[in-house]
C-alpha cells in the first residue's frame, strides 16, 4: 500500500535522491534508509556467506540500479547531514540468521539522538535464530524541540552485531539456493528549509521610461 507522509506526500520518501518534504513552513523532513547487505557468496561483507561479528559496520544507501555488472550509479555511504536533528530510529534484518538471543544494534548517533549511548536500539534474535519481522524502532518522544546531533559535519550511521549472522533468505518456497539478505536502518531526521527566494514573493517589474505612475 501507499505511504503517506504529512503534507499528503503519498509516496516513499528517495533517499539515495535525498528526498525530502516541507510538511511544516521552515522545516524539511527527510527519511534515509541504509543496508548492510549479506551475501551468500563471499563477498566485501561476508566470507563464504557469514558476516562477522564486528562493531563498526558502515551501512550504505543502496543504488536503484539492481544489477551488478552494470551499474551507472554507486550505492552512497548513509551520513546524517550537518544540522539535523533525528527523531527517530529502526532496524530490522529480513532473511538474516544468527542464533537465539543474538543482536545487531545501532550505534549511538549522539547524546541528541534518540538510542543514544546506553540506550541503544537493538534487535534480539527468536529462539529460531531469525530476527523479529516487524524489527524494532526508538522511542517516538517529542520532535518540535529537538537539538541537532552535530552542527559542524556529517555524523555516519554504523551498526554493532554481537555474533556471527548468515544469509538465509530464500528466493521461494522450497529452494535450496540463498540470495542475498540485508540489516536494514531508517534514520528520521529533519533540518531547516532553504531561506525564501525570489519565488517565494510577488516582485514587481520595473518601470520602464514613458510609463505612466
Amino acid at each position: 500500500m501507499s505511504t503517506i507522509f504529512p503534507g499528503n506526500y503519498v509516496a516513499h520518501l528517495n533517499a539515495y535522491r535525498e528526498q525530502g518534504v516541507e510538511a511544516i513552513p521552515g522545516v524539511e523532513f527527510y527519511r534515509g534508509v541504509g543496508a548492510l547487505v549479506l551475501n551468500p557468496d563471499t563477498d566485501g561483507n561476508t566470507n563464504a556467506g557469514t558476516l562477522p561479528a564486528g562493531s563498526t559496520y558502515g551501512l550504505k544507501i543502496l543504488s536503484p540500479d539492481l544489477r551488478q555488472d552494470d551499474k551507472p550509479r554507486i550505492d552512497k555511504e548513509f551520513v546524517i547531514p550537518a544540522g539535523s536533528v533525528v527523531y527517530r530510529t529502526a532496524l530490522s534484518a529480513p532473511g538474516v540468521k544468527g542464533a537465539s538471543g543474538d543482536t545487531i544494534q545501532i550505534n549511538a548517533l549522539g547524546a541528541n539522538a534518540p538510542g543514544n549511548s546506553g540506550s541503544e536500539v537493538t534487535l534480539t534474535a527468536e529462539t529460531d535464530g531469525f530476527f523479529p519481522a516487524d524489527g524494532v524502532s526508538s522511542a517516538l518522544n517529542s520532535i518540535v524541540d529537538g537539538t541537532a546531533i552535530s552542527t559542524s559535519s556529517s555524523t555516519a550511521v554504523t551498526i554493532t552485531t554481537s555474533a556471527d549472522l548468515t544469509a538465509e533468505q530464500k528466493p521461494s518456497a522450497g529452494a535450496d539456493r540463498k540470495s542475498p539478505s540485508a540489516i536494514l536502518v531508517e534514520v528520521c531526521y529533519y533540518r531547516p528549509a532553504p531561506a525564501p527566494d525570489a519565488e517565494d514573493a510577488h516582485i514587481p517589474y520595473g518601470i520602464e521610461a514613458g510609463q505612466g505612475t
